[in-house]
């Protein structure tokens, strides 16, 4: 089963509830409050790779938690921990940063630095990625630009892909979203459907260049 794609939107997207969690996450590693940070995560696992949502007069930090321990320079214990429940690596802040970057600004220690490493077929394929999440970006767009702005909804990385394996990228309104899996040596797949709509369905290859074709489309 391919794993969700940590989405960031507006916080009027979601209840109440759910706005709540994805700051008080955010608040804790902000606040360098590691214990209370880790047993929320843990009681809620859907929360490790999570940002604080788009609020009025905000944007976009795009900071996770791994993020946060980083900024807040944390124990090694804490970055370990948060890998252990599932903390991706390669996942960039709005600013372009990973936690490996700002770690080595910050000059933490070199175990925390070998620990939190992005993956290496991910910097030795930094180019082909960045092609690839191009040409996956203007699927998406293709679809659902309308409800991307309306949502105020952050584009996947394609990083991720290559930390975590294939995913499952939602889109709230669309009913629906785009599973994404790697194609080989050749590229990527995107297969998206509106789960109301009987026939939505559209698969696309995106190959290394960020070339786009959608080679079926119409089922279910």
């Amino acid at each position: 089963m391919a794993e969700e794609y940590p989405i960031n939107v507006n916080v009027k997207v979601y209840n109440e509830g759910i706005g709540n969690a994805f700051r008080k996450v955010a608040e804790l590693g902000q606040k360098k409050e590691w214990t209370k940070l880790l047993e929320t995560i843990d009681g809620d696992p859907q929360l490790i790779n999570s940002c604080a949502l788009v609020e009025k007069n905000t944007a976009h930090t795009l900071n996770t938690p791994l993020h946060h321990a980083a900024l807040g320079s944390a124990p090694k214990e804490v970055f370990e921990q948060l890998l252990e429940m599932g903390s991706a690596k390669c996942l960039k802040n709005l600013a372009g940063e990973t936690a490996y970057d700002i770690a080595a600004k910050s000059q933490l220690s070199q175990d925390i630095l070998k620990l939190i490493e992005v993956p290496k077929e991910i910097k030795r394929k930094e180019a082909i990625i960045a092609k690839l999440e191009e040409g996956l970006h203007k699927v998406i767009l293709g679809r659902v630009e309308n409800l991307i702005k309306e949502n105020g909804q952050a584009l996947p990385q394609v990083a991720y892909l290559f930390e975590k394996g294939e995913f499952y990228y939602a889109v709230p309104g669309m009913y629906g979203g785009f599973r994404v899996t790697k194609n080989g040596d050749k590229g990527i797949v995107s297969s998206s459907w509106i789960r109301v709509c009987g026939g939505s369905g559209q698969e696309h290859e995106i190959d290394n260049d960020g070339n786009t074709k959608l080679v079926n489309e119409g089922f279910v």
